[in-house]
């Protein structure tokens, strides 16, 4: 049975990215990583898909920034540096900001659909400063970076193993 839980119990880590952890962090984890973050939205895709939550445009808002997500963690993978993967750690940000908005008109999120979208929202400083963005700066999170990684590679291996 999926438990609801309301969009404004996740909507300040949703919207305001923590600081990241320092470190470095070597390419195949970023790229790991930013498909770790695609896989756990496809997740959250498809059980708002199964929830029947969607209006026809809303459905398909969330289907566009899905595929900007996984094109941009896609394009991550063939980066050959930190440097080069840049623009494409930003085209993610930007790609999960969109679909976290496109969710935010659903008044109650089904479990786990929240929880995923607070832990992307947590890797991606992670992330942009691996590559050597500035992450900005927001509300404390929900969870940890290895928290999110945890919650993130679990939801895609149970979307891997739907598939």
């Amino acid at each position: 049975m999926m438990r609801p839980f309301p969009i404004a119990a996740v909507a300040g880590s949703a919207f305001l990215l923590a600081a990241c952890v320092n470190g470095a962090v070597s390419l195949p984890t970023i790229a790991t990583d930013a498909d770790t973050i695609a896989t756990g939205l496809a997740a959250a895709a498809k059980d708002m898909r199964d929830a029947n939550l969607l209006s026809a445009a809303q459905l398909v808002q969330v289907d566009d920034a899905l595929s900007a997500v996984q094109a941009a963690s896609a394009a991550v993978a063939q980066a050959t540096s930190a440097a080069a993967a840049q623009p494409e750690v930003e085209q993610l940000a930007s790609a999960v900001n969109a679909m976290v908005a496109a969710l935010s008109e659903v008044a109650t999120l089904p479990a786990p659909v929240p929880e995923i979208l607070a832990a992307a929202n947590v890797m991606l400083p992670v992330l942009e400063s691996a590559v050597g963005l500035p992450a900005p700066v927001g509300a404390a999170q929900a969870m940890t970076p290895a928290e999110a990684e945890l919650v993130l590679a679990e939801q895609a291996a149970e979307f891997h193993a739907g598939h």
